[in-house]
């Protein structure tokens, strides 16, 4: 199974089928509430604006025919009434043309598309998209992982790990229009013309 982004990307029928049940049942069992609650597992999105966005691009998702598996946008916080939360939103059978496919949402808002082969998943990624923050893989296979690794275009790679989000002494790696400026932040400036790709891996 891999992992682009908010894009999940099952192998083969049966994965597929096995990701959405458990995905879906431990995504609606999420507390939803203030950021800074123990019992808290999601906070709020930034913004007013940015809970209109995302609740744009659900109710996009709908018209453009992905079936939604989890629905976030009704979900209540009793404190806070009037707060900009989303709770865990599901689609699956998402086309790569659909806008929640192709474009950041940053929000709580997951699309998964299942594709028969790793090479298949591989080009979704790289050719469906213009951003390329970051690609992970889950996997049993050492072969599938370094083909992976050296395939994938995207800036931060990540192997039986959630989000490859590498410590303050290696570079960001964001490609494509994941980045910004000229320079990967942090350590890499003396690597100025160096188009990097880093891989956090857990093996």
């Amino acid at each position: 199974m891999l992992y682009d982004g908010a894009n999940l990307v099952p192998v083969g029928k049966e994965t597929h089928e096995r990701l959405v049940s458990k995905f879906a049942a431990a995504a609606a069992a999420m507390k939803v509430g203030y950021g800074l609650r123990e019992t808290s597992e999601m906070g709020p999105v930034a913004t007013k604006q940015s809970k209109e966005r995302v609740m744009q691009y659900v109710d996009k998702g709908t018209m453009e025919g992905a079936k939604l598996v989890l629905d976030g946008r009704k979900v209540q916080v009793e404190e806070y009434p009037e707060g900009f939360y989303v709770g865990p939103t599901i689609f699956d059978g998402v086309d790569q043309g659909m806008a929640i496919a192709k474009e950041e949402i940053f929000g709580p808002v997951a699309s998964v598309t299942n594709v028969e082969t790793l090479q298949d998943a591989i080009d979704l990624i790289n050719e469906n998209t213009n951003f390329g923050n970051m690609a992970c893989i889950f996997t049993t296979s050492g072969g599938a992982a370094r083909h992976f690794r050296r395939e994938v275009n995207a800036g931060n790679v990540g192997i039986n790990l959630g989000v490859a989000q590498p410590p303050a002494s290696f570079p960001f790696g964001g490609r494509r229009e994941s980045f910004f400026g000229v320079l990967h932040a942090q350590v890499d400036t003396v690597d100025f013309f160096t188009d990097k790709k880093i891989t956090v891996s857990r093996w």
